[in-house]
């Protein structure tokens, strides 16, 4: 039975342009690795062979002590490139140590190129978690004041803690910690409709396309 291939000419382009419509757009990147999950309660040497191979600060180490000195570190998304448009965003951050259930705020400054957030991550952090050498995993939903800042295509931030830490003895004075990977992820599309109607764009591909199948049916030769 001979069939006419002629449709598929103006099939193709709709149906790659159907799946281009349907295609996520968002970005999402990730420093370091996830090695532990959330409320574990690896030990330090455990900590530190898990993160042995991945980049600074997610390499396992510690910076500061619950006896001389406050965690701080930075780092830098760089590799999503510029967004123009962003409609939602989010990072997660795996932290070890950092001890959000002694008394007071244990984050000292939180910032985003150089945008303020210390107060939505404290929140975070005494929501749950933070127990001595507790692992913890927090998802900060980040405000549409710093879209623009994230549209640029590089997203450093910048995180420090600060006393009471929680020691052997009870309350210490500084409060070390350490990371264990951290993933920005940015929303650049609206989600499709809840009740699953096409866009009037959409439903014109959509229609095209089945015209595009009843004409090759109806080209079929007995």
């Amino acid at each position: 039975m001979k069939r006419n291939w002629t449709g598929f000419g103006v099939l193709a382009p709709v149906a790659l342009a159907l799946v281009a419509q349907a295609a996520a757009a968002d970005v999402l990147v990730t420093l370091g690795e996830q090695d532990f999950t959330n409320a574990s309660t690896p030990t330090t040497a455990e900590f530190l062979a898990a993160g042995g191979n991945e980049s600074a600060p997610f390499n396992g180490v510690f910076s500061g002590s619950d006896n001389d000195s406050n965690f701080s570190a930075s780092w830098t998304f760089a590799s999503y490139g510029a967004q123009p448009t962003i409609l939602g965003a989010n990072l997660k951050l795996g932290i070890f140590d950092h001890e959000s259930a002694a008394s007071g705020n244990q984050v000292a400054a939180f910032t985003l190129n150089g945008i303020d957030l210390t107060s939505a991550l404290n929140a975070l952090f005494e929501s749950s978690g933070g127990a001595s050498r507790e692992y913890n995993i927090y998802e900060l939903m980040l405000p549409s004041s710093v879209f623009a800042q994230l549209g640029t295509g590089t997203a450093t931030f910048a995180l420090a803690l600060q006393g009471p830490g929680l020691g052997l003895f009870g309350e210490s004075v500084f409060n070390g910690a350490a990371l264990d990977f951290s993933t920005l992820s940015i929303t650049t599309t609206a989600p499709p409709p809840t009740n699953n109607v096409p866009e009037p764009a959409s439903g014109a591909l959509l229609s095209l396309a089945l015209a595009g199948l009843a004409a090759l049916r109806s080209r079929r030769a007995p």
